[in-house]
């Protein structure tokens, strides 16, 4: 059975997860945009994964066209790894509860064009105005300095799900 890891990475944490899993699945790792080269239908199992802002999950939307019959999907985030921030994402970006995997990714400003530093910079404003912070709030606010939260271990359920269907 063929498997393939893809992957938009916007800081390189979600390519660094997309490298662990495509070596414990022993398979390739390659970018949304080089996925063209590739026929989706050679693959027995596509594991995509994307970076999150805002609940969205980036990429996602040029692999949910394909309508593969065996996707996994992770999403790397800022957030805590919880299944409620999980499930929101599941709704909001219309995704397969089962089939998708959240993973605590980290926060590189270096890595930010001019348009996403903006657009983080209001967003930690946002929530440094919120009077009532949550948990999760603390911990995005906390990140803002840098930081990297990415653990390989994380990815062991994802692991075994890819598992049931090879």
């Amino acid at each position: 059975m063929k498997s393939i890891v893809v992957y938009k990475s916007g800081t390189g944490f979600t390519e660094k997860y997309a490298g662990w899993i495509a070596d414990e699945l022993k398979c390739e790792a390659v970018e949304l945009k080089d996925f063209k080269k590739f026929s989706p239908s050679d693959f027995d199992l596509v594991v995509f994964g994307g970076w999150i802002m805002g609940g969205c999950l980036m990429g996602f939307d040029k692999i949910k066209v394909l309508n593969l019959k065996n996707l996994v999907v992770f999403g790397v985030g800022m957030s805590l790894p919880s299944e409620e921030n999980r499930k929101k994402i599941v709704e909001l970006n219309v995704l397969d509860d089962e089939n998708f995997f959240y993973l605590e990714g980290g926060y590189n400003p270096q890595k930010l064009g001019f348009f996403k530093k903006l657009l983080m910079k209001m967003i930690k404003k946002s929530l440094e105005n919120k009077v009532e912070k949550t948990k999760d709030d603390i911990h995005v606010l906390e990140a803002f300095s840098g930081v990297d939260n990415s653990d390989k271990t994380s990815i062991k359920p994802l692991i075994e799900r890819c598992s049931s269907f090879l």
